[in-house]
């Protein structure tokens, strides 16, 4: 199940967080979800966002991400035939994550369905201008977030967000 591989960031590939890892985050961020379990864990994409690697997690598809108006703390993947949400990434509750505590989701073990919409999402966030999409709105997010500006616009985004600058401090800290 869990296949400790390093990270290849040439393709956005999905990966499950090690659960000591997230329970030791989630002390210091309210934002931080757990896995649900070994059938379905919090699966994610990583990317590398100020010389760290990040954790950014996928979400099923579901009613309400059809009202979300776009912004920097999501990205909608949806299928480009029949335009049908296949879910989100959301870069507000992305987390930095050391390598030794990031598995490579193996999908060809999950259910056929489950395995379907994971292929359609990684078909999809994989065609170079989503992938680009994808790394600005984190890097934007991030910028906004970590920076000290008082504006309107950025409390929005510290408020939904987790505490990327902590949470960095906290990951150097983490002993396996």
């Amino acid at each position: 199940m869990k296949d400790k591989k390093k990270i290849k960031l040439t393709k956005l590939n999905f990966y499950i967080i090690d659960d000591n890892y997230i329970w030791y985050l989630s002390q210091f961020d309210k934002h931080i979800a757990y896995n649900k379990d070994e059938k379905r864990p919090y699966i994610g994409v990583v990317i590398i966002v100020d010389g760290h690697y990040y954790f950014a997690p996928l979400f099923s598809p579901k009613q309400k991400h059809k009202t979300y108006k776009d912004n920097l703390t999501f990205f909608k993947i949806v299928n480009d035939k029949t335009k049908s949400d296949l879910g989100i990434i959301r870069f507000s509750d992305m987390i930095p994550v050391p390598q030794e505590s990031v598995y490579l989701v193996d999908i060809k073990s999950k259910s056929y369905g489950y395995k379907r919409l994971l292929s359609e999402q990684y078909s999809y966030i994989n065609k170079p201008e989503n992938k680009l999409k994808i790394m600005e709105k984190a890097e934007r997010i991030y910028s906004i977030v970590t920076k000290n500006s008082k504006s309107k616009m950025a409390k929005f985004y510290k408020e939904l967000s987790c505490d990327f600058k902590l949470l960095e401090e906290k990951s150097i800290e983490y002993k396996v």
